[in-house]
């Protein structure tokens, strides 16, 4: 949202109808702050029914003007397939305009496609270039690939103390598949020395977070402690 003015303390206070009419003229205007901020409304059903389509407009606005927030939610719709046909490419190019101007998000999300090849041509080094950059911004989930490349040696020389230090770093976020894939190098002892207890306490985090392969773990070395103790 835009700096306090009275469209956000009337949006702040749940009156939605101020809101959006002062934002509407605004954004007719040619505001571009009221223009991100009315299609976030339109794309959160925040206030009003959901409309991908007006949000998608909205953000097209604001984002010709350069906006990198608009330009980075134009690549999610684009991405998604949200009130417009889904274009790799065309979410790629946006990702790329918000990144360009230190959009983390849009930095994980561009190296995502960068990892799969969609959009771009594969180039899993730009992948782990893109997600270093945003990992530098705190972005957990780029950190969390960071690992998955360090781990599985993907445009980047295979490295499991690198990778456990990255999904350390994520899981301390409260990142769940972190944690599972933290507890699961600590279980077979890769990059560093087995740690079973160490492995049982992070797949019992991820485990609280309803990730069931977690629980799945955490079941299978419980009985494998018992069966040992028999």
């Amino acid at each position: 949202m835009s700096n306090p003015d009275s469209a956000t303390e009337a949006f702040n206070r749940g009156d939605f109808a101020t809101a959006m009419e002062e934002w509407r003229q605004r954004a007719d205007a040619g505001d571009v702050e009221a223009q991100v901020n009315l299609g976030f409304m339109y794309s959160s059903g925040n206030g009003v029914e959901q409309d991908f389509g007006k949000a998608h407009v909205l953000f097209s606005q604001a984002a010709d003007q350069g906006h990198r927030e608009a330009e980075y939610s134009l690549g999610v719709l684009y991405g998604t397939g949200l009130g417009i046909k889904h274009d790799s490419a065309e979410a790629a190019y946006w990702f790329t305009r918000a990144s360009d101007k230190g959009h983390s998000s849009a930095m994980c999300n561009l190296a995502s496609l960068y990892e799969r090849g969609e959009g771009v041509t594969q180039d899993f080094v730009k992948a782990v270039e893109l997600y270093g950059k945003a990992a530098e911004s705190g972005n957990v989930v780029a950190i969390f690939n960071l690992g998955v490349m360090c781990e599985n040696g993907v445009g980047v020389a295979q490295n499991y103390e690198r990778a456990i230090e990255f999904y350390r770093a994520a899981a301390e976020a409260e990142f769940p598949p972190a944690q599972y894939n933290l507890g699961v190098l600590l279980a077979q002892g890769m990059g560093t020395d087995a740690d079973i207890d160490g492995a049982k306490s992070w797949f019992r985090k991820a485990a609280a977070h309803g990730y069931e392969l977690a629980q799945r773990n955490l079941d299978m070395l419980s009985e494998d402690k018992a069966t040992a103790a028999s």
